[in-house]
């Protein structure tokens, strides 16, 4: 039998529809199948910018007692901050967002693993360029340095590997990749990564157009 416990959030008293669209959506997942029990339920009015909620506070001390999983219908409804997502991987209490099942404690071990390989990877890379620049005399930061055609080109695929390797791309590949499988529809899925905290390569806000160059450059259709 798996154990869920369900939160809750609108942002403001007039949202209410909204609150019952939540309630019903979590109220089908139960009912889909017999081993799943909803224990309890928490709502608040808050907005999704504030991690510091008492009724989600109180979901999750129970999710800890009862050993349950937190059920959200949409994602965004837990926290615009995905960070936030990622403390409660830390924290060891399972979620499920209805609207994103792909999304989930393991995805986010993924992206924290990721996430750790990345800083590395920056770390000795870095270490490593500087290294071989001092032993080819170069000072850095000298102003009127010249380059050869090739050191620009070498220049122009490093910015590539730099990008393909960023932390912030790998993780909205993930993402777009699980998305992608519900809705080809490039601005929903920028806006949905953006509500969720994902940011470009260059911490920028994702628009269609960034969208679609992922999708082509993963071949993630």
């Amino acid at each position: 039998m798996k154990k869920y416990i369900a939160y809750y959030r609108v942002s403001t008293q007039r949202q209410s529809l909204g609150l019952q669209a939540q309630q019903a959506n979590v109220s089908n997942f139960i009912q889909s199948s017999m081993d799943n029990i909803l224990i309890s339920e928490y709502s608040e009015k808050e907005s999704g910018k504030s991690n510091n909620r008492i009724e989600l506070n109180k979901a999750l001390s129970e999710c800890k007692q009862q050993g349950a999983t937190l059920i959200i219908a949409k994602l965004d409804r837990l926290s615009r901050n995905i960070s936030f997502a990622f403390e409660l991987k830390q924290s060891g209490i399972e979620f499920l967002a209805l609207d994103l099942p792909q999304f989930n404690t393991l995805t986010l071990a993924v992206f924290m693993g990721l996430a750790q390989q990345e800083r590395e990877l920056i770390s000795t890379r870095t270490k490593a360029a500087l290294k071989v620049k001092k032993e080819q005399g170069y000072k850095l930061g000298r102003p009127n340095a010249s380059f050869t055609n090739e050191q620009i080109n070498n220049a122009s695929i490093r910015r590539k590997e730099i990008a393909d390797n960023n932390n912030n791309t790998k993780r909205a590949k993930l993402m777009i990749a699980a998305l992608i499988k519900s809705t080809k529809n490039k601005s929903e899925i920028a806006r949905q990564l953006n509500e969720n905290g994902f940011r470009t390569a260059k911490d920028k806000l994702f628009n269609a157009k960034a969208i679609d160059r992922i999708v082509k450059r993963y071949s993630l259709y």
